[in-house]
């Protein structure tokens, strides 16, 4: 029986993807004591502004996930609960929300088109997956007349042939499209204010200084930056790439590192708010390989604000910060939103290869962002107890494709209270040694520190 029960105090440190997840969840099954804390408030912001992966416009919603049927699977049951987000939304006459969500959307269908010089093996693992799932008729290889037919009639056709000068080779997934990221954290953290869950912002009352533990490791509850102690029965950090800094065992197994964000401006010329919108122009991923974090991501236009995101895959810069004498761990580095020359030099390269249309009629490049990830040194998101501490659970590592499970990952902290993790799921998000994995997303001996890197000047962004 557990030791934890509906009325039990729960604080959980972070409002971002995670941390939003487990309260909506735990508020499911009826717990009903959830006080989250964050230093920053994310909700009247909209969610955007932010430096985490968590604030952002946009998001890929993608079930393919090559051989990890797990994934695949839990990517399908999530999609479900963002469709019905999306009915729930459209159906709420509440002014407060109306505001923030300019246009009652969080998920939309525009599929995706994933492009390479050639079929790569990575495109055929990823279409034997959805054979399996018995979704194989959802995509469509682009140079095979049986899917080009499938796609003309399924109302895809116009989407399956962007770029006709241009030699390539890949393939049309219907069931992935873009996630707004920011309405659907904005949402669901409405909903938890709408069932009772408090939150507690803002950089002296809202930052966790400290998880408050005895000597024993059994955990009392938290201090934050105005002196205050807050004790509870339970804590759950779910600070993402802050969380190393609250929890220096996390050092080499999850950490911060820097993703890459870009914004078009594009003007409202019809032809171009037509060509690139979402019903015309699908979520493009060129020469993707996520073995070598490698490749260029392009999104269709928002509307009405006319942006389209770029972002660009490579191995990622840490920023090493002193914990203690021991331990440096990477957490985000703060108030840098420049990007690399480097990554600017491509982006441009890509940008006059594809789209030399935007160019001829003076779209500018108007924002970088370095957004920051929490990754795992194998990919696998952490949800567990911390070992050797009591009443802690970790809940972190979105690893760059974690958001598309907001609506479900919140479960396996449920698992976890009622000691339900003989699933499979609960397996996978285990606290691990990391030693003894393949380090796929270059945490163990990364040396790459962002700050020493050469920023592109503002005369680098002209295209």
């Amino acid at each position: 029986m557990s030791k934890y029960n509906k009325d039990s105090s729960i604080i959980i440190i972070g409002s971002g993807v995670f941390g939003l997840s487990t309260a909506y969840n735990l508020s499911n099954e009826g717990y009903r004591n959830i006080t989250i804390f964050d230093k920053t408030d994310l909700y009247s912001l909209s969610y955007l502004g932010g430096n985490t992966a968590s604030s952002d416009l946009n998001k890929v919603f993608r079930e393919f996930y090559e051989s990890k049927d797990h994934y695949h699977k839990l990517a399908i049951e999530s999609r479900k609960i963002f469709e019905k987000w999306d009915q729930d939304l459209q159906n709420l006459k509440n002014s407060e929300l109306n505001e923030k969500l300019t246009r009652l959307k969080i998920i939309d269908d525009c599929g995706l088109i994933r492009l390479d010089s050639e079929i790569t093996d990575y495109e055929l693992n990823n279409l034997e997956t959805f054979s399996k799932s018995g979704l194989r008729d959802t995509q469509f290889v682009l140079d095979d007349l049986q899917d080009i037919k499938r796609a003309n009639q399924q109302g895809w056709g116009h989407k399956l042939d962007l770029f006709p000068s241009l030699k390539y080779k890949g393939v049309l997934d219907s069931t992935s499209g873009i996630i707004y990221a920011s309405r659907a954290c904005t949402y669901v953290q409405y909903v938890l204010r709408s069932r009772g869950v408090k939150f507690i912002t803002g950089s002296e009352a809202g930052q966790v200084k400290q998880i408050l533990e005895d000597d024993n490791g059994e955990v009392k509850g938290i201090s934050t930056f105005d002196g205050k102690h807050h004790y509870s029965d339970l804590v759950i950090l779910a600070a993402g790439p802050w969380s190393a800094k609250l929890l220096p065992q996390l050092t080499r197994l999850s950490e911060g590192q820097s993703g890459n964000v870009i914004h078009l401006k594009v003007p409202q010329v019809i032809s171009l708010q037509a060509k690139y919108s979402p019903e015309n122009f699908p979520i493009l991923l060129w020469k993707v390989n996520p073995k070598y974090r490698s490749g260029i991501g392009i999104f269709p236009i928002t509307k009405p604000e006319g942006i389209m995101k770029i972002i660009v895959l490579q191995p990622k810069f840490r920023n090493p910060t002193p914990v203690n004498d021991q331990q440096a761990p990477s957490i985000p580095l703060h108030d840098e939103s420049r990007l690399t020359k480097v990554i600017i030099t491509k982006v441009k390269q890509f940008i006059q290869e594809f789209f030399p249309d935007l160019i001829e009629h003076g779209v500018k490049i108007s924002k970088t962002e370095v957004l920051w990830y929490t990754d795992v040194i194998n990919n696998d998101f952490i949800i567990d107890w911390v070992p050797n501490k009591s009443n802690l659970i970790i809940m972190t590592g979105g690893s760059g494709h974690g958001f598309k499970f907001l609506p479900n990952l919140g479960k396996f902290v449920v698992n976890l209270l009622h000691g339900d993790v003989n699933n499979q799921y609960n397996q996978i998000f285990k606290w691990r040694n990391p030693e003894i994995y393949e380090d796929v997303n270059g945490i163990r001996d990364n040396d790459r520190v962002l700050s020493e890197q050469e920023f592109a000047s503002i005369e680098d962004l002209q295209l």
